[in-house]
């Protein structure tokens, strides 16, 4: 009986009590002796048993927690590592750099024998750009099948898959590799070194997901989360080298090894801590470490940026992908130098939100004007045969404005250049830099900067004040130096720096431009001023996604007439704008699945010519190969689609708080109450208006409350999460319906459009928590502070104004209750028959048009039906123009669903004209010779974006194929336009009567 109330001692190997003998701070050797009794270490006593040591204890603690017989993940030991176990947060904080180098040195030495081999796995691979891929490929499979996985095999792997162009062999081989290291199960750890080398993403834009995901979890050490860490693959300087190492001890031995190969790589700037690595490690593995470095030396000018990889982004800086891929090859000391100057500069300005002060101190002067504004192409003095381009101006010029007097220098023709010259400075400048930017320039560029340095600003701040000095100092600008002309302006910067017209634009949306009142008189006049400078700088740049865009902006205007109201008090996503922006950036996992959905679609059809039962089997096992990919880019999208700063959820409740709007309908109609004339008697007793104040100080502290912690995107108290939970069974559901629609859509060309449908889906439950939340528990909250502070004293007066606040509160926090009712998406729902309504009330053609067909009055929502508005207005324009008078137009619209369980219908239109007798012949050459001709997205900037053309181009983007076709009846002189497009079927919205 006395066994069942003792508790579980720990069995410890002599070894552990021999290394806690040679502790030589008592308290630490006692209080470990009290630790190894308990069965399992937590990662609390871990942190407690890190702290508070000498060098040499440290290095005994890095033994004792992490060696053969460690006290921490003992099981773990026994197992490979997965990307589940190693893509975590760090578990406690870093002790101070000496420490943590003993720590690290103890580790390696407790496992001498397998580092050791871990430094021959490293050599293997150092030459890795020399070897066959599936050589390479066939030793990374080895070292899976091993070790499992780490952060240096996902960076070894991520090279070969972006730098080579892999056979069909070669791939299985990453697939294997995948399955060993468990990808599938957490794609992110593989993903992050994948977004950091993979020139197809913006490595701007993915630092800034990861940081608007991650800024409040890792509390200012970016070093915690893996992701954040991998874009800055080196120590920033020796303060930071404690969290690159926790980092690396954290993950596995061979990453542990790797961190301590790149400190000796950079023996310039971290002498002090090589030095303190020499005193630690077992000299036998120093020497072993050092002739690896030595061979990887012999091989520093291997060309590691293959034709490949910048194929994949021609329009990319030589210097950028030389910074990125780079930090695949860190074991070789001339790359691991140069990755590092970049990233004391460009790394720390990515990460900036988090390092904060550090940008700075890690920082290297430059004042060196003469080189800043050289021309490109001209030879630098590298370690590398590298010569100046924008990025490596950027790093320049970000260098050189750490001296903010140097701003001064530059005359207006400069900043322009710099401007023109250099890239992602939105990103990469600090709020700080941008400030003093504005303040310090010269009177004589003063205005043409504080436009440029505010567009910079108001990309990165949400600050309404920022906002409004952009606004004032635009206008004050294009008043005096372009007759109050924005087009004129744009005009102007378009004739030597596109670049900059292109930051400007990017800030002058139609919001923008309607608040600048003494410019643009409407919101119409806001539309055509975009529109006009769109097409200004898509003609300059010959990029026809700006045609694209200010097309779009007709077409939404003419839509909108279906649209009776928009009820602004609902909550808001511009869905258009996540559209372009999902475009724009595209994530490692949709660039992945997208060029795997070929793969699939041609095995799948290969498989259905061949008799036999077993494609069914098959074709599962290729769905559950992409089924991992579209988890990733549901995770990734609802991200943005609640955080990002320009369209996200987040950004519509903090204009709700920022603009005061949250304060004014709470506290107004309340006060209303408060305020009657009938109550002035009550109202001027002293002891009244106490309780008055104590109420109302009472119910502001309820409605902070909601501001400060319900209404955010934070993980203590939030009404809202912006993370997937993917073993949630909703949202399992909506990620299985999301699949099948993309395995019915045929492509992947509609992909971010069922994104965007898929994350309204997610975030409803969210909506409908929220307003129970404010319906029910607020309320209650709200009236019982009412009942507590009015108890009666002064009677039936009293009485009323407690009647009248209980009523007044219940419509307000129900008011604000509806904030969260069913989403407003920023879509017009239409059928075809609505949208040709509206073609033919422009064409003043009010009869003569009959419609037939199955899909009439099927309505859709979404960017599908801006493409089907766009698509009937071609061709119904067409036949009136070309049709021969008082004959009819015939619009016939049919619909396929592709699955029960999608939400896409396959749309066919087909609209059928009488050409006159002496235009048949030629209007039947034409479209058919339109139909049949090849064109390019320049063609349509030169030749014009409109007619067959655009059709093909609409067509194309959505199915991957143009659908336009032409079927002519000669002797009724009838020529039949048709088209099909994949359309998202709108909703029924029970309890508002709308669709969605």
């Amino acid at each position: 009986m006395r066994n069942n109330f003792q508790s579980k001692k720990a069995c410890r190997p002599t070894e552990i009590y021999k290394l806690i003998a040679d502790i030589r701070n008592i308290k630490k050797r006692n209080l470990l002796r009290g630790y190894i009794a308990k069965p399992h270490i937590t990662h609390h006593d871990a942190e407690i048993i890190r702290r508070e040591n000498y060098p040499h204890d440290s290095m005994i603690v890095g033994a004792l927690l992490k060696g053969h017989h460690g006290l921490m993940d003992e099981q773990a030991k026994k197992k490979k590592r997965t990307s589940n176990d190693l893509f975590t947060m760090t578990s406690f904080p870093p002790i101070d750099w000496r420490n943590e180098v003993s720590y690290t040195a103890g580790y390696i030495n407790s496992m001498n024998e397998v580092a050791t081999e871990m430094l021959h796995v490293i050599k293997s691979l150092a030459r890795l750009e020399t070897m066959d891929s599936d050589c390479a490929l066939r030793l990374l499979l080895d070292l899976s099948k091993k070790h499992g996985a780490s952060n240096y095999l996902s960076y070894k792997l991520a090279y070969l898959r972006s730098a080579r162009d892999l056979s069909a062999m070669s791939l299985s081989l990453v697939s294997e590799i995948e399955d060993e290291i468990g990808h599938r199960d957490n794609p992110g750890m593989h993903f992050s070194a994948l977004e950091n080398l993979s020139s197809k993403i913006s490595l701007f834009v993915v630092a800034q997901r990861r940081i608007s995901g991650l800024v409040a979890r890792v509390n200012g050490d970016f070093r915690k989360a893996l992701s954040l860490s991998n874009f800055i693959p080196t120590p920033l300087d020796e303060e930071d080298v404690a969290g690159f190492l926790l980092r690396a001890t954290e993950s596995c031995l061979l990453d542990t090894v790797y961190a301590a190969l790149v400190i000796f790589n950079l023996a310039d700037e971290l002498g002090a801590v090589l030095r303190e690595f020499e005193l630690h490690l077992n000299p036998e593995f120093v020497t072993q470490l050092l002739n690896v470095i030595q061979f990887a030396a012999e091989s520093e000018d291997g060309v590691i940026v293959t034709d490949n990889y910048r194929a994949q982004n021609q329009g990319s800086e030589p210097s950028l992908d030389l910074y990125r891929t780079s930090s695949a090859f860190l074991e070789r000391p001339k790359f691991a130098a140069y990755r590092n100057k970049f990233d004391r500069v460009i790394g720390a300005r990515l990460l900036a939100e988090i390092i904060d002060g550090k940008v700075y101190a890690v920082s290297k002067p430059f004042d060196n004007k003469k080189l800043l504004l050289a021309q490109d192409f001209m030879p630098l003095e590298e370690i590398f045969p590298v010569s100046l381009d924008m990025f490596y101006r950027t790093f320049l010029f970000l260098m050189y404005i750490g001296n903010k007097t140097n701003l001064l220098d530059l005359s207006k023709g400069e900043i322009k250049f710099i401007f023109e010259s250099t890239l992602g400075l939105d990103v990469l400048l600090t709020e700080e830099e941008m400030r003093a930017l504005y303040l310090t320039a010269p009177p004589e560029t003063k205005s043409l900067v504080a436009v440029l340095a505010l567009a910079l600003f108001r990309t990165k701040s949400i600050d309404p004040d920022v906002d409004f000095e952009f606004r004032t100092d635009f206008i004050s600008h294009v008043n005096t130096e372009h007759n109050g002309s924005i087009v004129d302006f744009i005009d102007y910067l378009l004739r030597d720096s596109p670049q900059v017209a292109s930051y400007i634009v990017r800030t002058l949306d139609e919001v923008t431009l309607e608040k600048m009142y003494t410019l643009v008189k409407n919101a119409s006049q806001a539309s055509q001023i975009r529109c006009d400078i769109l097409r200004a700088v898509g003609q300059k740049l010959n990029r026809i996604e700006y045609f694209i865009e200010a097309d779009a902006i007709t077409t939404r205007s003419k839509v909108s007439k279906l649209q009776q109201y928009f009820d602004s008090s609902r909550m808001y996503v511009d869905s258009v704008a996540m559209k372009k922006w999902l475009d724009s950036n595209p994530t490692i996992s949709t660039e992945q699945y997208r060029s795997l959905y070929p793969r699939i679609e041609a095995r799948i059809s290969s498989l259905e010519n061949r008799s036999g039962g077993e494609t069914n089997v098959l074709f599962i096992q290729l769905n559950d190969q992409d089924e991992y990919l579209i988890s990733q880019i549901a995770k990734d999208a609802f991200e943005q689609f609640c955080l990002n700063a320009e369209f996200g959820i987040e950004s519509y409740l903090g204009r709700r708080i920022r603009h005061n709007t949250l304060d004014g309908v709470t506290t107004d109609t309340v006060d209303a109450v408060l305020r009657k004339p009938e109550y002035g008697v009550v109202m001027s007793n002293a002891s009244m208006r106490r309780t008055i104040e104590a109420w109302m100080a009472s119910y502001k502290s309820i409605i902070d409350k909601l501001r400060r912690d319900h209404l955010q995107f934070k993980p203590c108290n939030s009404l809202f999460n912006a993370n997937l939970d993917l073993e949630d069974s909703t949202t399992k559901e909506n990620i299985r319906n999301l699949s099948s629609t993309m395995r019915s859509a045929g492509g992947s060309e509609l992909l971010n459009d069922l994104v965007i449908a898929f994350c309204w889906k997610q975030i409803t439950p969210q909506l409908e928590n929220a307003a129970r939340f404010i319906k029910t528990k607020l309320l209650q909250e709200a009236n019982a502070s009412i009942d507590k502070h009015f108890s009666g004293y002064y009677g039936a007066i009293e009485g009323q104004i407690k009647a009248e606040l209980h009523e007044a509160v219940n419509e307000v926090l129900k008011k604000v209750a509806d904030w969260f009712q069913a989403p407003q998406t920023g879509f017009i729902s239409a059928s075809v028959k609505d949208l040709c309504q509206i073609i033919l009330i422009e064409l003043n053609r009010n009869n003569q048009v009959e419609f037939t067909g199955n899909a009439l009055v099927i309505k859709y929502t979404g960017i599908s039906v801006h493409r089907l508005y766009d698509c009937l207005a071609v061709l119904l324009q067409n036949a009136h123009k070309h049709g021969e008078d008082n004959t009819v137009i015939l619009v016939n619209v049919c619909t396929n669903r592709t699955s029960a369980a999608s939400v896409l219908d396959i749309v066919s239109v087909d609209i059928t004209s009488t050409v006159a007798k002496e235009e048949y012949s030629q209007s039947k050459e034409r479209i058919f010779k339109a139909i049949e001709s090849a064109e390019t997205g320049i063609d349509m900037v030169t030749e014009g974006y409109t007619g067959i053309k655009k059709i093909k181009f609409i067509t194309r983007t959505s199915e991957s194929v143009h659908t336009i076709r032409c079927d002519a009846n000669d002797d009724a002189r009838e020529l039949k336009l048709c088209f099909s497009i994949h359309a998202e079927t709108a909703t029924e919205d029970f309890t508002t009567g709308t669709t969605s």
